[in-house]
């Protein structure tokens, strides 16, 4: 057996399961539509290894010529010579030529979707101020199935794609007269160019599904090759030491200083503070990736090279995954501000960045135990404050409590003031906090633009005197760190997390795995669930979209309407113990 492979010819779609060897095949994506299963799977009825792979290769031959039926049914067989488009011969073909194709490729791509699109695009969407939420969006069905390919495509291996898009790949190229040679010595490589052009391209879609930019494309006419009359300049150079670094991108003459420029000038317009601690930070992440990647023009920058600077900081063990997204974040941004200054046509794309150890699927909710203990201290009890910068003044008495008793966010919370206090529009007896976007609020989804019944043990604790004062300094929000540090969420967020967790630890004698300021929330949420309120409760108070799907379809559904009154029954209610111990002390 040891010389087996030498005698016999190898099919790669054999397995062993319970000792009986079996034939397990994908189909193909391209002719799926052809068949109703999705993979073939048949008992190769034998436990001797040499006898499954000569059946297997037989299989291989019956299957290949099925398939090869279907694409020629489905008008996707290579042209042949004498056709329209002659066969062009690709024999003296040199890498640049390859790599050209595959990047026509993702042009094609794009084009193609952009042409969809652009049927039902209005007007404006072509001229010179053209706003990407203008962008429209494509049918369900084929987001649906865009995003599925993304995930397949990450998730294959070299000799994967070669398998599950050869054909889709032919009947591409064939359009050009190009039949693809397996003898090719550039073969295996400008599939991997490929694989990285189809992941490029749906980079885009989803960028476009999302209306957050990808405002047309070159056409893919632009590509010169060895198809058209004049060959391609020299293309960008194979790299060693990032052998699957094929996406093409031309140099903009913008290096990313010229970014850092550009942000500060969009932060100084937008009357947004510039920290130098920040910037410093921001040049020091954007030196380190440069170093490493050896690339300072924004328009050659690509997403494998963010990710490998990500992977880079990862293998150093220095940093937690928290710090690496935000070093990773610096390049991130910089590209964007690239793209909104129209130096380049799209930015680096989404799901760039590490899990977070505690994200809010793993985080637990504090236990009755763990809340006594907290709404214990004399932070909540005597009116004692903590005086370090991180602790925000008022925000460490009125925070935890608001998240617990309300299922509210941090970020929600920071940017309440006094017009985000009021009665409810139907029933002007139901105070309520109201989460919206308006004066400049940022708001994660539509679905958390909502109203929430205030408890009212929180207006006997101040709250009502926190409005006053805020309203008679003309104060856009009711916390003094917003209001002295410029609203900046993300520094005065950082802040109190910071905080929150070094006082759990020490004062609350609370350090176990998973709980943190969200820990609120899910207990906010548990609370609902004994009190006996479902799931359209929940998610009119806590925010949640009624889809459970992520990214375009979470946007755009709100949750099911709960009347107000309902709301407020189920906010009024719910039993925390620690409530009646609870003192202000005044608000500040």
């Amino acid at each position: 057996m040891h010389n087996m492979a030498a005698d016999v010819p190898i099919s790669n779609h054999v397995t062993r399961r319970n000792g009986v060897y079996q034939y397990v095949r994908r189909v193909p994506e391209d002719v799926r539509c052809a068949f109703d299963f999705a993979r073939v799977q048949k008992s190769l009825g034998t436990r001797n290894e040499r006898i499954a792979r000569e059946k297997a290769v037989a299989l291989d031959r019956d299957w290949d010529h099925r398939f090869a039926l279907e694409r020629e049914k489905l008008g996707a067989a290579p042209i042949a010579p004498g056709e329209d488009r002659p066969t062009l011969s690709t024999a003296n073909w040199a890498w640049a030529d390859w790599e050209a194709l595959a990047r026509w490729l993702e042009l094609t791509l794009a084009e193609e979707d952009w042409r969809a699109r652009c049927a039902s695009a209005p007007g404006r969407l072509f001229g010179p101020s053209a706003d990407p939420r203008d962008i429209p969006w494509r049918d369900n069905a084929i987001a649906r199935e865009h995003i599925d390919r993304r995930r397949l495509l990450e998730a294959l291996t070299s000799a994967g794609y070669a398998e599950e898009r050869l054909g889709f790949l032919q009947r591409y190229v064939a359009r050009l007269g190009v039949s693809l040679d397996r003898s090719s010595p550039y073969y295996e490589r400008f599939l991997a160019a490929c694989h990285a052009a189809e992941l490029a391209f749906l980079d885009l879609f989803l960028l476009r599904e999302a209306r957050k930019g990808g405002i047309g494309n070159p056409h893919p006419d632009t590509v010169k090759g060895p198809w058209r009359s004049e060959r391609p300049a020299a293309a960008t150079e194979f790299s060693a030491s990032n052998p699957l670094h094929v996406e093409a991108r031309q140099g903009i003459g913008k290096s990313m200083e010229d970014c850092v420029q550009k942000w500060i000038q969009r932060r100084r317009v937008a009357k947004k503070s510039v920290r130098a601690s920040y910037l410093a930070e921001m040049r020091s992440s954007v030196a380190a990736f440069s170093a490493l990647t050896g690339v300072d023009d924004a328009g050659l920058i690509t997403r494998r090279d963010v990710i490998r600077y990500r992977d880079h900081l990862e293998s150093s063990a220095k940093f937690a995954a928290a710090t690496i997204n935000k070093k990773v974040g610096f390049i991130t941004t910089l590209i964007d501000t690239a793209v909104h200054a129209s130096w380049l046509d799209r930015g680096i794309g989404t799901d760039i960045f590490l899990p977070l150890p505690e994200d809010e699927n793993s985080r637990e909710p504090y236990s009755g135990d763990q809340l006594a203990r907290i709404f214990k201290h004399a932070v909540f009890t005597n009116g004692y404050r903590f005086d370090r910068t991180k602790a925000c003044g008022e925000l460490q008495f009125w925070l935890p409590l608001i998240a617990c008793c309300h299922g509210m966010i941090s970020s929600e919370i920071l940017q309440l003031g006094p017009a985000t206090i009021q009665p409810h529009e139907a029933h002007k007896d139901v105070l309520c906090f109201v989460v919206t976007n308006a004066g400049g609020r940022s708001v994660k989804t539509f679905a958390r633009k909502r109203w929430v019944p205030i408890r009212k043990e929180l207006f006997d604790l101040g709250l009502s005197d926190l409005v006053r004062r805020a309203e008679a300094s003309g104060q856009t929000f009711l916390w003094s760190a917003m209001n002295e540090l410029g609203a900046d969420l993300t520094r005065i967020s950082g802040y109190f997390s910071s905080f929150w967790a070094d006082i759990s630890a020490k004062e609350f004698g609370i350090a176990e795995d998973g709980v943190s300021l969200y820990s609120f929330r899910h207990a906010f949420q548990d609370m609902l669930g004994e009190a006996g309120y479902g799931e359209d409760v929940k998610k009119a108070l806590m925010g949640h979209s009624d889809s459970g799907m992520t990214g375009r379809y979470g946007t755009k559904k709100k949750p099911k309407p709960v009347p107000i009154l309902t709301l407020n029954e189920a906010i009024q209610c719910l039993d925390w113990p620690f409530l009646g111990g609870v003192q202000c002390w005044g608000t500040g």
